[in-house]
């Protein structure tokens, strides 16, 4: 529950409702899966193309705030204002959003004038932190999303759960959990296009979860931290894990079997490139070079892209083999950014903790263009519909670039870290959060 602490802001406490996630009219091009409205899920869809069907700002004004540092929040973790979960965006606007301290809130517009978001609702189940994970919303406007509960010891358990926004209050009606298995719950859950809830365990268990809590089927994979499992058009689910492997698994293919098949495994080390990897001595979750934390993009030829911590970026076909390999420059934790697709398939957009942000040919892996800054990018790049691309840095600068060219649209200096993806609201104003538990709403200057 929220409570304003004494002598600071006091929040708007709003009526909650609901929404449909439907598809605008048309497709995206080549036969991949419509365009959703809002922002469901991380990364847009489920081949996490990063495409937004709304024209974002080039002359950015900070319209609204929330900040998270100036509410109560029961059973606080450690680095409770720090916000890694990008915003998951509803059809009316309202943005879902975690905190570390394990808290997800439902921010949307003031109902009178004011420079303040409001919170219609929270959550907090005991325990919980969410730390890196994004929700995800389904058609009938249920909010999914994953928590652990004893994070940081041997006991971490990861659940997945299903919220209903209330019609009065501020407390959302758990419709049902799911248990996601052992290890610290940080992977964002992905929306298949016939409702089925993708959603990971932080010790590599993948459950496909129906929209009624039923869980259809389950894989094991290896342990995963950040990476959000990605969908391909005929099923096959994909994760990058932080053993060094990216997992194709089936789904069963005949009942009452409730598990998946791992077709195959590709290996980021039998790949090195030519440069040397770095490696840590004493490295930090995430740094060990051969794993991945970015989430697969899928194009519209089944072809999976990923970048991996050893900072090379991979184009792998849909039975395993390697296409290509790009080599950003060398850092430890290379590449944490998840590719953000072209509207027309061409090319592909990521940010790396060394050299900036990288534009590739998809079918050859060239560089087009490479955009450098201070700093390094953990942010996910967001394509608007004229094709502006939008990230954050670590040193606080949202960027937006011509997606064509790489130039510069503008440099907006936020004053704190930034590692979250931008989120487009359907009224073209962006939702990005920094480190220090703010959330911004930028729009047109």
């Amino acid at each position: 529950m929220l409570r304003p602490r004494s002598g600071l802001i006091a929040l708007g406490l709003l009526v909650a409702s609901t929404g449909c996630v439907g598809s605008p009219s048309g497709e995206t091009s080549q036969g991949l899966a419509p365009l959703p409205i809002g922002r469901p899920m991380y990364q847009v869809d489920a081949q996490h193309t990063g495409r937004s069907p709304y024209i974002g700002p080039r002359q950015p004004l900070l319209l609204r705030t929330f900040d998270t540092s100036m509410v109560d929040v029961p059973d606080p973790v450690t680095g409770s204002s720090d916000i890694q979960s990008s915003a998951a965006i509803a059809p009316d606007g309202t943005a879902y959003i975690g905190l570390h301290s394990g808290t997800l809130f439902a921010l949307r517009d003031p109902v009178s004038a004011g420079n303040q978001l409001a919170a219609r609702w929270s959550f907090h189940p005991p325990g919980g932190s969410s730390w890196h994970a994004t929700p995800a919303i389904g058609r009938d406007g249920t909010v999914y999303v994953g928590f652990s509960t004893n994070s940081g010891t041997p006991d971490a358990q990861g659940t997945l759960f299903a919220l209903q926004a209330p019609i009065t209050g501020i407390e959302p009606r758990v419709l049902w959990s799911v248990d996601l298995g052992p290890g610290r719950q940080t992977s964002s859950p992905t929306i298949g296009p016939d409702g089925t809830i993708y959603a990971m365990g932080g010790l590599g268990r993948l459950s496909a979860i129906a929209p009624d809590g039923h869980v259809q089927w389950s894989a094991q994979t290896g342990p995963v931290l950040k990476a959000s499992p990605g969908l391909g058009q005929d099923g096959t689910v994909y994760i990058p894990s932080m053993n060094g492997k990216l997992y194709a698994v089936a789904p069963p293919t005949e009942a009452p079997k409730r598990t998946g098949t791992v077709r195959w495994t590709f290996r980021f080390a039998e790949f090195p490139g030519k440069g040397q990897p770095l490696v840590s001595h004493s490295p930090p979750a995430g740094a060990d070079g051969i794993g991945s934390g970015a989430s697969p993009t899928i194009g519209p030829d089944g072809a999976i892209y990923v970048g991996a911590n050893n900072s090379n970026f991979y184009a792998i076909s849909p039975d395993g083999h390697l296409e290509w390999l790009f080599e950003a420059e060398r850092e430890i934790a290379g590449i944490w950014s998840t590719a953000a697709l072209s509207a027309d398939n061409t090319t592909l957009y990521f940010g790396a903790n060394k050299g900036g942000i990288y534009a590739l040919n998809r079918v050859n892996g060239s560089l087009e263009w490479q955009y450098r800054i201070v700093g390094s990018i953990y942010s996910s790049p967001a394509l608007d519909a004229t094709g502006t691309l939008y990230t954050g840095s670590t040193v606080g600068h949202v960027l937006a670039l011509d997606s064509a060219n790489g130039h510069l649209v503008f440099d907006y200096y936020a004053q704190a870290p930034i590692w979250t993806a931008p989120a487009l609201r359907p009224d073209g104003s962006i939702v990005i959060a920094d480190r220090n538990g703010r959330v911004m709403l930028l729009g047109e200057g």
